[in-house]
């Protein structure tokens, strides 16, 4: 449990913003390893509480055992929300059958803050509906009997989205059903037939299809259709139903149509019925007063003071008591709105600046990484450019000093004393070599790139090596002196340049040599 405390308060947070819940009962969560509450003697009360409502069919009366499991997992709502809503419905309606409809009201609406909070932040770990939807259904009565029909329309239309939620088609129908008589209360008719057609043709449950002749029955009563009510209670008590209302109703119906003799027996079958409210018998006893057959003055006043002792004991305590809790649900139904309005606006304002700020830090990195690179790619690209520049400025002065030496050579070799004699080579390789070195690789570079013959390598030669005229040009390679131009016109051609540039093209071509063989 110890590794979940952060995200409880994260969720604690969000239900003090929406108001469902007070900030200083989550507190006991960070300390519950000092609680002095048994949870598993509280679980073990709603256990006991869930089998005697499925098999005994009564409710868990053990007051001071439902009160403890309820304020236990009350200051564990968030981590037991199936238990709290379980304590708050038990516990609420014990409290509803002892009279004490303001705490049972109270109970409720904390019962429906267990799972409130998955309107906006789902708890996976809550799936009890069905409880949920008895709930809702027990806070529709109140309302019903406070008169706060469209309340109790409301609240019920809350039971029925939670049954179907839980796939409890039967109970699902039954709060239609109950939902169709608020409408009737609310005199509506177009509104509650639909409904009630609606249930006619997709349920198939008998009691449900039962239940809907009271509400028929409720229905053409505040409408004043007498004789249509008085044939739907009939079709509601000839289908089994044992409740008291159907029997008010006809009572009711025939005092309206004056026939008081039907309507004094369905009225003394109210009084005698096991399961009449006190409302119930409220209501038909004006009939047994105001009947002929009672002559009796004592007998009168005995019913009169019967009912106004109903009315002064029972019903207007009951009804005040109501109309406080129904004050209670509606203040807690104002209370949530804003403050859920408040919560989605924050919600979405923290989503859009979380998106906003993760797209403008997502932007920024990408812009840092990319002035990175950027900037790497400048010093890469600095470095090979002075790289460059120095392997430059070390050709040119390497070429120079070639160019140096291939004039020194040239000279030397000019001013020796028989340097005529050597002019006269029978092999041109020979002379190379022995001239400069520089030159040896010249014949074969002449001979493989421009595919020049051996004269016209002789003549690159004697130009290469400078001070030689047309005239000596011509002598050396047996030419005369005005073919010589044409010889050394030729030539260039094949170089694609022009003659008066042949000695400087034959230079770089012998450094070019030079250095392609240094580096070989």
């Amino acid at each position: 449990m110890a590794h979940c405390r952060h995200i409880l308060l994260f969720i604690c947070l969000l239900s003090c913003m929406q108001g469902t819940v007070c900030a200083t009962s989550y507190l006991s969560l960070f300390t519950f390893q000092f609680s002095p509450f048994n949870l598993s003697v509280a679980r073990q009360t709603l256990v006991m509480a869930d089998s005697m409502r499925v098999n005994e069919g009564r409710l868990y009366d053990d007051s001071l055992a439902l009160a403890e499991a309820y304020t236990t997992f009350g200051r564990w709502r968030l981590v037991y929300p199936n238990d709290y809503a379980r304590a708050c419905y038990y516990y609420g309606y014990l409290l509803r059958q002892h009279g004490d409809q303001v705490a049972a009201m109270q109970a409720f609406i904390a019962g429906t803050h267990a799972p409130y909070i998955q309107r906006v932040v789902p708890l996976p770990w809550f799936n009890d509906y069905h409880i949920l939807g008895r709930i809702y259904t027990n806070m529709g009565v109140m309302c019903h009997l406070a008169d706060d029909f469209e309340l109790g329309y409301a609240m019920y239309e809350h039971s029925a989205i939670v049954f179907q939620k839980s796939s409890d088609t039967t109970a699902y129908y039954y709060a239609l059903n109950a939902m169709a008589l608020e409408l009737a209360e609310q005199k509506l008719p177009d509104e509650t037939f639909a409904l009630l057609n609606s249930i006619k043709q997709e349920c198939a449950d008998t009691g449900v299809l039962t239940k809907l002749w009271e509400t028929k029955a409720i229905l053409y009563y505040n409408l004043g259709q007498y004789d249509s009510t008085i044939y739907s209670s009939q079709e509601l008590y000839s289908r089994g139903y044992q409740a008291a209302t159907g029997y008010v109703k006809e009572a009711q119906a025939y005092w309206h149509l004056e026939r008081y003799d039907s309507a004094l027996y369905y009225a003394k079958l109210v009084v005698d019925h096991p399961y009449a409210s006190a409302q119930d018998k409220y209501h038909v006893l004006y009939i047994r007063i105001s009947h002929d057959s009672i002559n009796s003055t004592q007998e009168v006043q005995a019913l009169s003071a019967e009912r106004a002792d109903l009315k002064n004991q029972l019903i207007e305590p009951l009804l005040r008591q109501l109309s406080v809790a129904v004050e209670l649900l509606q203040q807690d139904i104002n209370s949530k709105r804003p403050f859920l309005n408040i919560f989605l606006f924050v919600f979405v304002i923290g989503i859009i600046g979380a998106i906003t700020w993760l797209t403008r830090a997502r932007t920024k990195r990408y812009t840092l990484h990319e002035q990175k690179k950027h900037q790497q790619l400048v010093r890469e690209n600095a470095v090979i450019h002075q790289r460059n520049e120095s392997i430059k400025q070390q050709y040119m002065i390497h070429r120079e000093n070639l160019l140096k030496e291939i004039e020194h050579n040239s000279e030397v070799l000019r001013n020796a004393p028989d340097w005529k004699d050597k002019l006269h080579w029978k092999d041109y390789k020979d002379f190379c070599e022995t001239a400069d070195r520089y030159f040896h690789l010249l014949p074969s570079k002449l001979k493989a790139m421009y595919n020049l013959d051996e004269k016209e390598i002789r003549l690159c030669i004697l130009v290469l090596l400078g001070s030689f005229g047309n005239k000596q040009l011509a002598k050396n390679l047996n030419y005369s002196e005005s073919g010589i131009g044409t010889f050394k016109y030729r030539v260039s051609q094949k170089f694609n340049i022009q003659s008066k540039n042949l000695r400087d093209f034959l230079l770089e071509l012998a450094v070019s040599g030079t250095s392609t063989s240094s580096a070989n």
